[in-house]
This record gives C-alpha cells, structure tokens and sequence, in this order.
C-alpha cells in the first residue's frame, strides 16, 4: 500500500559479470506504480533493465508494466544491444492483451527492445538467463503466483517469495539461501487470508535457514507494531525490515 514512508512493491538484483568490466545485469521482480522513478533514485535508468519478473498480476506489483513498455518505445535515438525479456506465469500474455485493447498500439512492446515469455507451471527445476540461473516455485496466493530463486554466476542465491500465505515448500524452496525476501503484510494480530504475518514468517525462515531474512511488503499498521518479537518466538536467525531504496550485498562464502 503506497504511502509517504513507503512505495509499492518491486525489487533491484544487480549481477556482476564475473571477470568483466560490463555494467551489472539488472533484474527486477514486480513493478508497482512508481517503481522507475525508484530506480533512479540509484542510479539505475530504465534502459539498463535485463529481465523483469513478475511474482503475479496484482495491480500493486504490475501497476509500472504499462508505462515501462510505452518508455520503451518512446526514447529517441535510444537502441538497445539486447531486449528486456520480462517473465511471469501463463496469464502474462492475457495481461499485455488487455493492456493493448485499453491503450493500443502505445503498449505494443517492440521485439527489439522488449520481449515478452510466459512461465509454465510445470517448469524445468531451473533455466539458464547467462548470468544467472532461475528456478520457480508454484504458489497459491493467486492461481499463477511464482516465488523466484536467482543464483548469481558465484553461486550467491537470492529467493523472493512475493505474496504469499504460509507455505513449507517455501521453506525448501529457499533452504540455505543467502538472502531470503519474504512478503509479511500484517502483524501477528492481524493474519489475512493470503499473506503472511511475522510468526508464519519465522516458520518459513526456520526451514530455509537463510543467511539473512528480510521482511518487506508492509501494510501501514506494520509500522506501528512488534514485528520481531513474534518471528523471533519462530526463528532466532539474522532478519532486516526492508525499508525504501534499501541496499544489501549478498555473497556467497
């Protein structure tokens, strides 16, 4: 939920190239409304986005879909050595098809500049995406929801659930992860079918074991309420509350 404190959900993972002086690979997963003026704010441009992944098709996490395809298209002189290659589950084309039937042609992503797949349910346990590989993991907060595991060329391992209910197979999915991002939208006292709340959170954590957690997703009543009290009762492991325009490097050792 947007407020002054806070923007909608979408998140940066920069990849280094190993042995190479190219700029990073810049992936995001999910962008709400606003989430290009974010990105400038450090100092990434649009232009520089590899591959866009879309947990599900919410409008808080796919509101800047439109307008990042019409930038695209509307950027004179600008050519891009590659496309974009934006990803989410089997629905995404329907997503595009409704977006072009609302603003026509202004939306019509261009191939030399954006390209579009669909992610089946069924996927291989992982695809290669030089530099990195991506593995999925099916979840039931909608009937197309994704979480997202990223290994980076070092073998430095980032899984996003994004939104979600408590779920184990998240626990595996993410087990030993260096950063573990987890949704956690309402306090303890204040569960919502859905989402997860800070103790369902630790659950999760205490099966994947992650080097670090990091909560994010907050709805406005988090921010006034004990987060960690609840989720140390469930794991005792190190966690960050994610914060706007936040930073954190991750290394696998």
């Amino acid at each position: 939920v947007p407020r002054l404190r806070r923007a909608g959900p979408g998140n940066l993972i920069r990849i280094n190239w190993p042995g190479s002086e190219r700029r990073p690979f810049n992936i995001l997963v999910d962008s709400a409304s606003g989430t290009l003026r974010q990105l400038l704010k450090v100092g990434v441009d649009y232009h520089e986005l590899d591959l866009i992944l879309y947990t599900h098709f919410h409008p808080d996490h796919i509101g800047e879909l439109a307008s990042y395809i019409f930038a695209t298209k509307y950027a004179p002189g600008f050519r891009r050595s590659s496309p974009c290659t934006i990803m989410g589950s089997v629905g995404l084309g329907k997503v595009l098809k409704g977006l072009k039937e609302a603003f026509g042609q202004w939306v019509d992503p261009e191939p030399d500049k954006v390209v579009v797949e669909e992610i089946p349910r069924e996927m291989p346990a992982s695809m290669q995406l030089p530099p990195i590989t991506l593995s999925t993991l099916p979840l039931g907060h909608t009937p197309g929801s994704l979480a997202y595991k990223i290994t980076g060329p070092e073998g430095e391992t980032i899984v996003i659930s994004g939104d979600t209910d408590y779920e184990e197979s998240l626990g595996t999915f993410g087990k030993g992860a260096d950063l573990l991002l987890l949704e956690c939208a309402r306090p303890e006292d204040g569960k919502v079918p859905g989402h997860l709340t800070p103790g369902e959170a630790g659950r999760i954590a205490k099966i994947a074991a992650p080097r670090l957690l990091v909560l994010t997703h907050f709805y406005p009543d988090c921010d006034t309420s004990d987060l960690l009290t609840p989720l140390k009762k469930e794991y005792d492991g190190m966690v960050i509350l994610a914060e706007d325009l936040m930073r954190i490097q991750v290394a696998s050792y």
